[in-house]
């Protein structure tokens, strides 16, 4: 659920904006990822939904948090009451503990499939002490896994569970990336920090760095080459924006070209009630894109413009810059022949044939 409360604080709490357009994006994705793993011919006979700080499962507001989100997925999509499905929630305050207990029992009074086919375990403890060996005792491992690492402030997950969930069967992990108390207890962070990257302590290199935006943007990098080195192959992050000009990076790890592409999905769609955007990392220009309905293309036309750079003189074919759209940018491939097509009309890149299509090869102009 994220967000979470300081210890002296209430419990529950009010919604953060940001939180509202993360619980979206996790909603229209679990709508998709249920039905893929466990519908179909091909289906697994399992999967499990793992939280790390799942909070109390609503807000000041009424709001449902993300274990009463990930169950009303599960039942909306998968109406076979046949693949077992596993929730684990953790949770370190046993407030939060209480009240989700509370909110499972007002939310599905009835129980909604049997035991056998739904087993919940809700858990006190941190998720470094309490997630991995609860995964052992659910026997999760040998079928797919989505981790949601949803940590208020920084990231206290260890790289050995990354690298566990990397190497299992079709698993994935979500992760709510908080840079600033790495920022600001740089100097007092000791090697238990460095172990959030896997021991790697490079990014502490941000005591360097003159701006903030830098400074997330170097963790951010040093964070994506963790998950990368913990064997996730295809990564996913974006800043979620809101008006107030806060900021929360979102990372996600799987193995499938098609967990990403419709993840991707899933942030596109994202509800514009929450009033929050969201921008890609990697635009040196940092636009925030609130207008999703049509997509502002200006970041992915800078993007392209700098991968182009480093294309042969001959140039380099549309499917290739779709697929680095896909695996290299928070656009999906289908923006970017409309893309080029705008670069061309102004005179920024040169192709060969009147209209531009997949099998196109395009270059710089000039």
């Amino acid at each position: 659920m994220g967000d979470h409360a300081p210890v002296s604080g209430p419990v529950p709490w009010k919604r953060a904006d940001h939180t509202g357009a993360k619980h979206d994006i996790y909603r229209r994705y679990l709508e998709r990822w249920f039905p893929i793993l466990l519908a179909g011919s091909n289906a697994y006979p399992s999967a499990t939904y793992a939280e790390g700080f799942a909070g109390p499962g609503v807000y000041e507001g009424g709001e449902p948090g993300s274990p009463i989100i990930a169950i009303q997925a599960l039942l909306d999509k998968v109406r076979d009451p046949i693949p077992v499905v596993k929730m684990i929630f953790v949770d370190d305050d046993l407030r939060c503990i209480d009240t989700l207990n509370k909110q499972l029992t007002l939310k599905f009074p009835t129980r909604p499939r049997s035991a056998e086919t739904l087993r919940v375990k809700v858990k006190a403890g941190t998720c470094v002490e309490r997630l991995e060996p609860e995964l052992d005792a659910m026997q999760a491992w040998g079928q797919p896994i989505l981790a949601v690492l949803d940590s208020w402030g920084n990231v206290p997950v260890t790289y050995r569970l990354l690298e566990r969930l990397a190497r299992n069967q079709s698993s994935e992990v979500i992760i709510t990336l908080g840079t600033q108390s790495f920022i600001r207890f740089v100097s007092k962070l000791g090697p238990e920090a460095d172990e959030v990257f896997g021991g790697d302590p490079s990014w502490r290199q941000i005591n360097t760095m003159a701006t903030g935006q830098a400074k997330r943007q170097h963790i951010l990098t040093c964070y994506r080459q963790t998950l990368a080195r913990a064997g996730f192959k295809y990564l996913l992050d974006f800043e979620l924006i809101d008006t107030r000009g806060e900021s929360l990076y979102l990372v996600f790890g799987t193995n499938h070209r098609r967990g990403l592409e419709k993840m991707k999905d899933s942030v596109w769609e994202v509800d514009r009630v929450y009033g929050v955007g969201f921008r890609d990392p990697r635009d040196e220009q940092a636009q925030t894109l609130f207008e999703l309905i049509d997509p502002v293309l200006a970041p992915l036309a800078r993007l392209l413009l700098n991968r182009l750079k480093t294309a042969p003189p001959s140039g380099m074919r549309v499917e290739e810059l779709r697929n680095f759209a896909l695996f290299e940018t928070v656009y999906r491939p289908e923006h970017v022949i409309r893309t080029l097509a705008d670069l061309r009309a102004d005179g920024r890149i040169s192709s060969d044939e009147t209209r531009i299509f997949r099998r196109s090869m395009v270059r710089l102009a000039g």
